[in-house]
């Protein structure tokens, strides 16, 4: 029986090994202030999500919290055995790529059955707040027309940073500091194939 563990294990050890390799590769990443957690997020040129749903776990789930990930991330990915295959297939929007998963032997195979579209649902106040208060505030130190006051909050700058700047800059920004970041069981290049 397939499980998130062995899912999760597999995906990074083939994110890791494939062309173009992402910088990072992030596990547990908290988004929308926590309303969800990201399994596993590849930090490309631009930010990849994938949710992982094994063999046990309520696939609908992922439909339920899909809000809160196509607001956070401009691509997403469904890694999925195949029991909820026919379901995701119905029920999940087609912006959202899947991976299907499945053993051969003792090895994890994942198999492409729909890749990730570009998602227009993705906002970008919303992935400014994957980010911490000091993060927000480096972005904004490097843009002079970004207002920055002693009296704002996390909030205040999140939102001063969502005007100021385009989407592409404010993406560049948020996947600056989740590279930098020394937590989340993060994933570099230098370690490919390895896993916690």
């Amino acid at each position: 029986m397939l499980k998130d563990k062995e899912i999760r294990e597999a995906l990074i050890a083939h994110l890791m090994n494939r062309s173009p390799k992402p910088a990072r590769v992030v596990e547990e990443l908290s988004i929308d202030n926590g309303n969800a957690i990201a399994d596993v997020v590849a930090c490309y040129r631009e930010m990849h999500c994938y949710e992982i749903k094994g063999q046990t776990d309520n696939v609908r789930r992922a439909l339920a919290q899909s809000r809160f990930y196509s607001n956070s991330f401009p691509r997403l990915t469904l890694v999925i055995t195949e029991n909820h295959l026919k379901w995701v297939m119905n029920n999940m929007p087609d912006y959202w790529g899947v991976i299907l998963v499945k053993t051969r032997g003792e090895r994890v195979i994942l198999k492409y059955i729909r890749k990730a579209k570009a998602n227009s649902l993705f906002c970008k106040r919303k992935a400014l707040m994957m980010l911490w208060k000091a993060e927000l505030t480096t972005i904004a130190k490097v843009y002079p027309e970004i207002p920055l006051k002693k009296s704002f909050t996390r909030d205040d700058i999140a939102d001063q940073i969502s005007c100021k700047l385009s989407r592409e800059k404010a993406l560049v920004g948020v996947q600056s500091a989740i590279v930098g970041r020394k937590s989340n069981s993060i994933h570099n290049k230098r370690d490919v194939g390895s896993s916690r």
